[in-house]
């Protein structure tokens, strides 16, 4: 009996930590979880929101000389997405680092972090230059700019059954996006991404920075809401 118990116990152990290894491809951003509240990441941070800079309610906040990733950032600026009827969440992370900053020293804190790179990925903002055509941002690693992002793409990560169905209600949610330009997004785009920068290869061209993009996954999660409470 013993022996049985030892087993079942082993395999709970087992299976709970590859739970947590599956969890763990979204990439998330120190001390948080995608989808936090406002309230719910300044606690986090163990700081209020007087602790702030440029507090915008419901949208966003800044902190500035915090540590990050053995590195002293210049400024950590949080973005969050608001539902109808809900709290706004946590969706992305700018990070700028002053000139003096060891990027090379943060690249290698956010490898053990979030583990090896990824060749290409495909942002698809909110804002771009044309109305009628998906903003998109599109990165390619190099010696100057590394990559992170989950592994399923965003159609991957939906029920075969409920295509139609997150469609649709995507739309409500990302700028430009149409039936015809649903494929093009949903198989290129990830649910969070992660950019690392040391020389400006990045859209607001800030040398030392890092950017975090979970926009995807809070959508795909607030579509699951709605679709489960139907």
């Amino acid at each position: 009996m013993k022996k049985v118990a030892f087993i079942i116990f082993t395999t709970v152990i087992l299976f709970c930590s590859c739970s947590k290894k599956a969890d763990s491809d979204y990439k998330e951003f120190p001390k948080t979880n995608w989808g936090m509240s406002i309230t719910e990441t300044l606690n986090a941070y163990e700081i209020s929101k007087k602790d702030t800079i440029n507090y915008r309610e419901n949208y966003s906040f800044t902190i500035e000389g915090y540590e990050l990733f053995g590195e002293k950032t210049s400024m950590i600026l949080f973005n969050f997405i608001y539902f109808e009827k809900e709290n706004p969440k946590l969706c992305a992370v700018r990070v700028n680092y002053p000139e003096s900053a060891d990027m090379n020293n943060v690249l290698k804190e956010m490898k053990k972090e979030y583990g090896e790179t990824v060749s290409n990925i495909s942002n698809y903002y909110l804002f771009g230059a044309f109305e009628n055509k998906l903003p998109v941002y599109k990165y390619t690693e190099s010696d100057h700019l590394k990559l992170w992002a989950n592994k399923k793409s965003v159609i991957e990560s939906i029920p075969e059954n409920q295509h139609v169905d997150y469609r649709n209600l995507w739309k409500n949610y990302q700028t430009s996006l149409r039936d015809d330009n649903w494929d093009t997004f949903s198989q290129n785009a990830n649910m969070v991404t992660v950019v690392w920068s040391d020389n400006g290869e990045f859209p607001a061209r800030e040398n030392y920075a890092l950017d975090f993009y979970a926009y995807n996954l809070v959508v795909f999660n607030e579509i699951n809401r709605q679709l489960t409470n139907q």
